[in-house]
């Protein structure tokens, strides 16, 4: 019992991230399964659940790809701000864990691959994006500059630097648009290997019991 209440107190020092009513309920399941369990000293805990701050990567992770769900049902993609969260979260939890770690090497990888196509792609828009402002703002200059020397040439590159602005103005909702997709996709893709290592190590450990 002091061995249970012992990892119970530690796990909950890792939750802070969490609400109230979540961590109340997270520490509740998992002090009614080592109970279930019958562990009676710590060793024993942490073979099964990994030691608290690895379970509480492992339930942080969790509570995100939650969150993330819920937004997704709402009809729409969820903010880049909650793919993010889910990404990095499951991609700790996979290798703080010693248990899945093993299993998700080649995971990790088109994680990672995934990580930096969507950060190459991110910096490719907003490149353009900075260069299509940069444009406008040349354009604009050039433009009132010469329009009293030479009028015609003046107005040409003010209403060149018109028809940019609007494109830029076009493009900033649309690079928007893509980023946020993008971000839910590599979200989707890290809830997918997160779900199937999950089970591979539910068969490895329903294997080893059966040993």
């Amino acid at each position: 019992m002091e061995a249970r209440q012992k990892y119970i107190s530690e796990l909950e020092k890792y939750l802070a991230p969490l609400t109230d009513d979540e961590r109340q309920d997270a520490l509740d399941f998992y002090n009614e399964y080592i109970e279930d369990a019958g562990y009676d000293n710590y060793q024993q805990i942490i073979h099964e659940l990994g030691n608290p701050r690895q379970l509480s990567h492992k339930i942080l992770a969790d509570y995100s790809i939650k969150a993330n769900d819920e937004e997704v049902k709402q009809g729409r993609t969820a903010s880049p701000h909650s793919n993010w969260r889910v990404f990095w979260l499951v991609l700790v939890a996979i290798i703080t864990s010693p248990i899945t770690f093993a299993l998700s090497l080649g995971a990790l990888m088109v994680l990672f691959a995934a990580f930096a196509a969507v950060f190459g792609i991110g910096i490719g828009i907003l490149g353009t994006l900075v260069g299509l402002f940069f444009a406008t703002g040349v354009l604009f200059y050039t433009g009132v500059g010469v329009i009293v020397t030479a009028p015609m040439t003046g107005i040409f590159y003010l209403g060149t630097g018109i028809a940019m602005l609007g494109f830029l103005l076009l493009c900033i909702p649309l690079g928007y648009w893509i980023i946020r997709w993008l971000t839910q996709a590599i979200a989707n893709l890290s809830k997918y290997i997160y779900q199937k290592l999950l089970q591979r190590r539910a068969q490895r450990h329903e294997k080893n019991v059966q040993d």
